[in-house]
């Protein structure tokens, strides 16, 4: 092998090593994102036909995609601290709320909530789903202008 073969062979061994790592990412990105398009029912894991109604402290809210999480402690009839946590509406629902009554930082540790919500199918799972949200006695919206308004 001469000085010219080498040459030769070192931009066709990185540009082949460059296109089998962007095939490789490509692939990564496409099969990840389809994951991005894949979602659940809530009639799955929630009784949407009954909802229950819980006060208590807030200890975290977390602005996260699919959806946003509330988590919230609970004092029961004798006084024991339970940990609650609550999924909300989709997020790109509540970005749309977004400055319209609230923002990522209207709700905060040590904040009083009441929350309506469906919860969980295994009953001794302290999840549920938010259907409506009042923190520090300001009622939040959650859904789309449409859901707002039903029942008024």
């Amino acid at each position: 092998m001469n000085v010219s073969d080498k040459i030769l062979t070192i931009p066709v061994r990185s540009a082949m090593n460059r296109l089998v790592s962007c095939l490789i990412l490509g692939t990564v990105l496409l099969t990840g994102d389809v994951s991005l398009f894949a979602h659940h029912g809530t009639s799955v894991t929630y009784q949407t036909d009954k909802t229950i109604i819980l006060s208590g402290v807030v200890t975290e809210f977390a602005f996260a995609y699919p959806h946003p999480q509330l988590y919230f402690d609970v004092k029961d009839d004798k006084g024991n601290v339970q940990h609650w946590g609550s999924e909300l509406a989709p997020t790109p629902l509540m970005m749309k709320n977004m400055h319209v009554g609230w923002s990522k930082e209207s709700i905060k540790p040590g904040d009083q909530v009441t929350i309506t919500c469906n919860p969980h199918k295994i009953s001794t799972a302290n999840v549920c789903l938010c259907k409506e949200l009042i923190i520090n006695g300001k009622k939040l919206p959650l859904g789309s202008a449409n859901q707002q308004t039903e029942g008024k």
